[in-house]
C-alpha cells in the first residue's frame, strides 16, 4: 500500500504478497526463511550502494 501511495510500484513485493496470501508457504520455517532472505538481499543492496557511492533514485526526475 505504501509503494502504491508514493506511486513507486515494486513487482517483487507484490509477488511476495501473493506467495504468502495464496498459502504457497505454509510452514513457519518457510516464512522465516523468506523473511531472512528479504532482509539479506536488502542489506546487500544497501551495502553495494554505499560501496559504489550511489543512492537509489539518483538522477531521476
Amino acid at each position: 500500500m505504501v509503494l502504491t501511495a508514493v506511486r513507486n510500484p515494486h513487482p517483487p513485493a507484490g509477488a511476495t504478497t501473493l506467495i504468502v496470501s495464496l498459502g504457497i508457504l505454509s510452514e513457519p520455517v518457510e516464512l522465516v526463511s523468506m523473511a531472512a532472505a528479504i532482509v539479506l538481499i536488502t542489506a546487500m543492496g544497501w551495502g553495494l550502494n554505499i560501496l559504489l557511492g550511489t543512492r537509489p533514485g539518483e538522477g531521476e526526475e
